[in-house]
């Protein structure tokens, strides 16, 4: 060997091993598309609610009045009297775990307020109760679809003879492929790990 090909072929070696190095040393995070849209509202245009949300009873859209959790715009809800909400129609997949979670407060006098999932007929699937919280508090439901595959988030409140007001913001919907996938390659860290001495 001249030291020509060895300088070429220590070059060589010596580019594939940093190369090496560096991709197996970044951490790539997998980015899953949610079926949620626009659980902080910054895509609503107008104080009225708008796709992908469904509005039922009074409700409305802070835009930029301080109101919100986090950013700009929050949902609102605020009546006397009847069922006030506001929900959402995704698809999931069948038979799987998922999280959802949104901030919400309220008014003083809220007892019976509803924040969960419903089936495509609109009847409550799994659901999370509450009264009053006095300042933005993170609710977090658990839950495992059936064989279907869509369902309506939702958050709303029967209002009770009196005037009374639900905020909610930053909804999160985990779950489904991505956690699988997820919990899969953790597991196959560990496992490699655990093999490693």
């Amino acid at each position: 060997m001249t030291s020509k090909q060895f300088a070429i072929g220590t070059f060589a070696l010596f580019i594939t091993v940093g190369i090496t190095y560096c991709l197996g040393s970044t951490k790539v995070k997998a980015s899953c598309p949610t079926p949620l849209l626009d659980g902080d509202f910054e895509e609503q245009t107008s104080p009225i609610v708008s796709s992908p949300w469904v509005s039922e009873g009074k409700v409305g859209i802070d835009k930029g009045v301080g109101n919100s959790n986090s950013a700009n715009n929050n949902v609102w809800m605020r009546n006397v009297s009847g069922w006030n909400g506001i929900s959402q129609r995704i698809k999931l997949q069948p038979n799987t775990e998922y999280e959802l979670k949104a901030y919400i407060r309220t008014s003083e006098n809220v007892t019976d307020g509803s924040f969960g999932v419903r089936d495509a007929n609109q009847k409550a699937f799994v659901e999370l109760k509450f009264g009053r919280l006095a300042q933005y508090i993170p609710l977090t439901l658990r839950f495992v679809t059936g064989n279907e595959p869509e369902y309506n988030i939702f958050t709303g409140f029967w209002a009770v003879g009196q005037d009374s007001w639900v905020q909610v913001d930053n909804y999160t919907l985990t779950g489904g492929t991505c956690k699988q996938k997820q919990q899969g390659t953790e597991g196959q860290e560990e496992q490699g790990r655990n093999n490693n001495p």
